[in-house]
């Protein structure tokens, strides 16, 4: 019987199990801009105790405090590690990399948070990611790249997609990016990661299924496989999604075996297998003698 840890192996997940990577530059106190920076900072104040909670307390608790590293390495690793999440582990040319937005979280003027926002806004997150794609699949990828899970059910993302063309994307960006479940799951320093293959509590089996559905392992990448939603199917379907693994893994193999009787491939396979073993014996048998026979005529 196959384990979730080896599942999770084979579609790459096992990127999830390190710590996530936090980057914070210490800047001077700037006044809130917008009202979400606005309730964030206020909630910052009230030093409400991280974990189960009232929304009503406080709708913008961040995550809890850790020691988060301010060296250059750890803003490049931090930068790394974004491009390859927001943009779905596509390649990024040089020209294509936000050259501005790295400069200003290496100087501390915003903070990974607001990196991450300027990433989905960009140019190349529109080409690739909404500009191509079905509006399904639109959504599908911003609860990945921004929130590090696949949606719940159909209603979340048919309230996005409304969202989207009354407003625009920019404004399901902005949605998600200043949500709670955002500020509580990453804060403001943390680059958000797929943490959706660890079922939290009450989680359906759906999630874990529609994960590997939307995650392939590491050779695929998100603009690769195609503007179609990858999902819909499980949301109007009452069968629990099903797992289909990546080509090249060993998984794949192995459930195959596991569906033969007794491990033991089919009888009509084992003679075949017979037939052959024994065509080429004789084969190899006449090319023998056939050398021999020619080296003692010369």
């Amino acid at each position: 019987m196959l384990s979730t840890t080896s599942i999770i192996t084979s579609f790459g997940g096992e990127r999830t199990t390190g710590e996530p990577l936090s980057f914070e530059k210490k800047s001077e106190s700037s006044p809130a801009l917008t009202n979400a920076d606005y309730l964030r900072k206020q909630c910052e104040d009230l030093r409400i105790p991280t974990g189960p909670r009232l929304h009503e307390e406080c709708e913008k608790k961040v995550a809890k405090s850790v020691f988060i590293d301010s060296s250059q390495q750890a803003c490049s690793d931090a930068i790394r590690a974004a491009y390859q999440h927001v943009y779905g582990n596509g390649h990024v040319m040089d020209h294509e990399r936000s050259k501005s937005l790295e400069s200003e979280l290496l100087d501390g003027r915003i903070n990974i948070q607001e990196f991450v926002r300027g990433l989905a806004k960009s140019d190349f997150y529109r080409t690739n990611f909404y500009e191509h794609c079905a509006p399904e699949r639109t959504i599908e990828l911003d609860f990945k790249h921004l929130l590090g899970r696949t949606p719940k059910n159909q209603q979340e993302v048919s309230e996005l997609i409304a969202l989207q063309a009354a407003h625009g994307h920019d404004a399901v960006i902005d949605s998600m990016i200043d949500s709670a479940e955002y500020l509580e799951t990453f804060g403001t320093h943390t680059v958000p990661y797929m943490r959706s293959w660890k079922s939290s509590a009450g989680a359906p089996q759906a999630t874990f299924n529609r994960t590997a559905s939307m995650v392939l392992g590491f050779a695929y990448s998100d603009k690769a496989i195609g503007g179609s939603s990858q999902l819909q199917r499980s949301f109007t379907s009452r069968a629990n999604h099903k797992i289909t693994f990546p080509a090249s893994s060993d998984i794949q193999l192995l459930s195959t075996a596991a569906n033969w009787i007794g491990g033991k491939p089919p009888k009509l396979v084992r003679r075949a297998g017979s037939v052959f073993v024994v065509a080429g014996v004789i084969e190899i048998t006449r090319i023998v003698i056939t050398i021999v026979a020619s080296a003692l005529g010369s």
